[in-house]
């Protein structure tokens, strides 16, 4: 069974690795300007919120989970194999908007089918940035070899072996017997913001998310700017994501050992400090070698958010606050950083892009301990600080 969710990771991850760092060298390569493939790949991110959020909801309202994962992914293909077909840009915007639809809640709802099985979710994760890592390099070499709209043969053919994953998993569980009892739907979404410590930790999350998302567009131009070729960014990234395994693989000893709740804290301070080294100005040979921070930072936190998460919410809300993470913490807080991010790179360069980032993660901090989330889940109970 391990290896049914390692698969479904391992692909579901490899799609998007395969999408993301390409999908604007193929929409350049069939011919739309700058400016509008900013627009494009940003009706992919709004879309997101609201895909994110009308998903979570009907994944939560029905006792076939498994089936609701499958047919995003199934549709996710489908929808890439027609973007790769049309070329007129309203055409495109809309096509890749109807793509992101699908594609977007993927990951938070893979996450809330793991962790309702207790299936060792820091473990299974670690396939997630391996498939990312896999999909970047097999991807990369495909294009080179054919065309950029070569990606969506990956992209397509990762999604369809993922649900196929979700598939085999749903027979070994009796079709989803397992699920009984999750049944909750959209009047679910008040019921996680009405949860004190809930809100207060998707709060924190929201100062985090989109800056390790934002990272992944802006850290090329720090690395050119510290001297680094544009060849050596895939490089150093590839490094930086393939740190983050083991410490995906290790969390949960780590939180076993100190609390979820104390590494999530240990990782945010990391994550100030390779930003605010970052804003300083390293040479390029110094962001391959503090490379490692990112596994710290991504490693621990992509698994320990969700897990805390898990862990304080109720039984019959646990999808929909998982989503809820994705939604605040990751898609509103990447656009926020993506657009704050560009105006800080045309006007202060790159070193105030990551000064920005530094003090975003800064504040996350401060309210992650002034709301006394850093304490076992006994102390969060009895604390007293308003809202």
């Amino acid at each position: 069974m391990y290896r049914n969710y390692a698969a479904l990771y391992n692909f579901s991850y490899m799609a998007i690795g395969a999408l993301t760092p390409l999908i604007a060298q193929y929409l350049k390569y069939v011919g739309f300007s700058g400016a509008q493939i900013g627009t494009i790949t940003a009706a992919g991110t709004t879309v997101a919120v609201f895909a994110s959020v009308f998903w979570g909801g009907v994944y939560s309202s029905t006792l076939s989970k498994h089936r609701v994962l499958m047919l995003l992914m199934i549709m996710a293909a489908t929808s890439g194999i027609v973007l790769s077909q049309v070329s007129g840009y309203i055409t495109t915007v809309i096509v890749f908007g109807v793509m992101y639809f699908f594609q977007a809640p993927v990951i938070a709802l893979a996450d809330a089918f793991t962790v309702d099985r207790n299936s060792g979710f820091g473990g299974l994760r670690t396939w997630g940035a391996v498939g990312f890592a896999m999909g970047v390099c097999i991807t990369a070499r495909v294009v080179d070899c054919f065309s950029p709209a070569a990606l969506f043969v990956v992209y397509v053919s990762c999604y369809l072996l993922a649900s196929t994953s979700v598939f085999i998993i749903s027979r070994k569980t009796s079709c989803g017997d397992m699920e009984s009892n999750k049944k909750t739907g959209f009047r679910g979404y008040p019921k996680v913001l009405a949860n004190r410590q809930l809100r207060r930790l998707i709060l924190c999350t929201f100062f985090f998310g989109g800056t390790n998302v934002a990272n992944n567009t802006y850290f090329s131009f720090l690395y050119t700017d510290g001297g680094g070729t544009l060849a050596g960014v895939g490089i150093c990234m590839l490094i930086m994501v393939g740190s983050e395994a083991p410490f995906m693989a290790y969390s949960r000893k780590l939180s076993d050992r100190f609390t979820i709740e104390k590494v999530i804290l240990v990782a945010m301070m990391v994550s100030v400090i390779r930003f605010a080294l970052y804003a300083a100005g390293l040479p390029w040979y110094l962001l391959i070698l503090t490379g490692f921070m990112q596994g710290i930072v991504n490693g621990l936190l992509l698994v320990e958010f969700v897990r805390y998460v898990a862990m304080i919410a109720p039984d019959h809300i646990r999808s929909l606050a998982i989503s809820t993470y994705y939604i605040i913490g990751s898609h509103i807080s990447t656009i926020l950083c993506q657009v704050i991010g560009g105006y800080l790179l045309e006007y202060m360069g790159s070193s105030g892009v990551y000064g920005f980032f530094s003090l975003f993660n800064l504040v996350g901090i401060m309210l992650y301990i002034i709301f006394g989330l850093w304490k076992s889940q006994k102390s969060v109970d009895n604390d007293d600080v308003s809202w």
